[in-house]
């Protein structure tokens, strides 16, 4: 009798398995055929052949752009080397890109660059917030951008309990911002359940200095995040919220 619940249990656990999985290869059109397209007016941006994770774009038309993201699940083209922020200015007619220095004291081997944001204070100075996976943990760093020198100056590390599988960030003020939670696992075989199950256990955050707080949840997985000029934030599947105040 105990191995027949025993048979029963585990038919059902794979069968859900295999439903969950044909469930996830539609959501993602894997059955789809990719026709190839030819473009017209791009081009190789040189120096990003290890890849990009995510781009800010400044009034100015500089733009910041994090690579060498190391990720458990994710390929990775160049596995030994630490991550990169790269300058881009939008205004040449053939953008290049350069990497910035950063400031000594900063951990710059273990730097993981995943999602940024960008700030501007009165004063016009510019301000990068960057998500960070040193060790496969996940920090929040500012920097101070030096436009002159072509630097980043570490100002500051963020940690929090909720910070877990930080994915992206939008900064909303000095030390204020919002973050997406992409896995609530941080057991790589564990995620990768998650997503099968589709459970919906991810959030975004609200963090400042006197208040971290869970603002949405119930996402299958909380990844890229803006926000507009009257301070709703888009995330994922287009849900949005207003700003605390």
């Amino acid at each position: 009798m105990g191995k027949l619940v025993a048979l029963t249990l585990l038919g059902a656990f794979l069968a859900l398995i295999g439903e969950r999985l044909v469930a996830l290869r539609e959501k993602t059109n894997a059955y789809r055929e990719v026709e190839p397209v030819e473009p017209q007016n791009c081009h190789l941006i040189e120096g990003l052949e290890n890849g990009s994770e995510d781009i800010d774009i400044l009034p100015s038309g500089l733009a910041f752009i994090s690579t060498g993201l190391n990720y458990p699940g994710m390929v990775n083209f160049a596995p030994d080397k630490p991550g990169q922020i790269f300058l881009m200015d939008l205004n040449e007619p053939n953008p290049r890109v350069q990497a910035l220095n950063i400031s000594d004291g900063f951990d710059k081997a273990s730097f993981n660059p995943h999602g940024i944001s960008t700030f501007i204070d009165k004063d016009h100075t510019v301000y990068l917030y960057v998500v960070n996976h040193p060790h496969m943990e996940s920090t929040v760093e500012i920097f101070k951008f030096e436009e002159q020198q072509h630097s980043l100056i570490h100002l500051k590390t963020i940690k929090h309990e909720l910070l877990k599988s930080v994915n992206d960030i939008v900064v909303l003020g000095a030390e204020q911002f919002y973050a997406t939670r992409d896995h609530y696992f941080t057991n790589f075989f564990l995620a990768t359940l998650e997503i099968v199950l589709d459970l919906h256990w991810t959030y975004v955050l609200f963090y400042s200095p006197r208040e971290v707080k869970v603002v949405a949840k119930g996402f299958n997985s909380a990844n890229g995040i803006t926000v507009s000029s009257d301070k709703k934030c888009f995330v994922s599947r287009m849900l949005y919220l207003r700003s605390p105040g």
